[in-house]
């Protein structure tokens, strides 16, 4: 019985012994709840994208449409369509009450402005119009990375992920760009002139993609307007 009682002793130390051990083993296998959030940390930072490759993404798009409204100006807030594929852009507003459709053909350096509600069309060469609108792109793709100033880090505007940034003009104006993280494109742009006006434009519904070539075509039967070639005709007009 005392040999009996001898070894059960034995048997119970070593039960006892080992299953200390296990438990210490697994308490040292987990990891602590400081190096997860460490790593956590870690890992966000590193899918953080630096102000230059956002800003690339925007030239690798070939088309997009979206609405824009446009507020600040002395005429009034202004809306209206843009549709963009390459060198082509079609634009629709109204003014007066009237519908207008603008057509931009980049490759021929030509510009018709259609009025549906007429059917007809006036044709010019671009040139001749001045400087064009600034498009969600242009912002981008002529920003420096080394001017920009990053003001918020992945907030959410009109339901997508964007950066806010800041650039400052060297006549004293100020552009603050709300630009999605995703394809690099504003879709809220502030511009405060040095006098203190400011302009705001808003891009919605924005649709990134190919956009079809009839798209940016006068529909048949519309009568078009050469104004170029009526010029010749006028004396000291070229």
């Amino acid at each position: 019985m005392k040999r009996l009682l001898f070894w059960c002793v034995i048997i119970t130390f070593l039960v006892t012994s080992l299953a200390g051990c296990g438990g210490k083993k697994k308490a040292e296998d987990q990891p602590a709840a400081g190096k997860n959030s460490v790593r956590n940390e870690e890992a966000t930072q590193a899918r953080e994208e630096s102000t230059a490759d956002i800003l690339a993404k925007s030239k690798k798009i070939e088309g997009m449409s979206y609405e824009y409204i446009l507020t600040g100006l002395p005429t009034g807030q202004q809306t209206g369509k843009v549709w963009m594929h390459g060198k082509k852009m079609k634009t629709e507003s109204s003014q007066g009450g009237q519908r207008i459709i603008t057509i931009i053909d980049g490759d021929t350096n030509t510009v018709y402005t259609y009025y549906p509600g007429q059917n007809r069309a006036v044709k010019l060469k671009a040139g001749e119009l001045g400087p064009e609108a600034q498009t969600p792109t242009d912002y981008t793709r002529e920003a420096n990375p080394d001017d920009v100033k990053v003001i918020e880090k992945r907030t959410t505007y009109d339901g997508v992920v964007c950066v806010v940034w800041e650039v400052k003009g060297k006549d004293g104006s100020a552009t603050k760009m709300w630009v999605r993280e995703d394809y690099g494109v504003p879709v809220r742009v502030e511009i405060t002139a040095p006098d203190g006006m400011k302009m705001v434009m808003e891009y919605k519904n924005m649709k990134i993609g190919p956009v079809p070539a009839e798209t940016f075509e006068l529909p048949a039967g519309v009568q078009v307007t050469d104004l170029g070639e009526m010029m010749k005709g006028v004396p000291g007009m070229q």
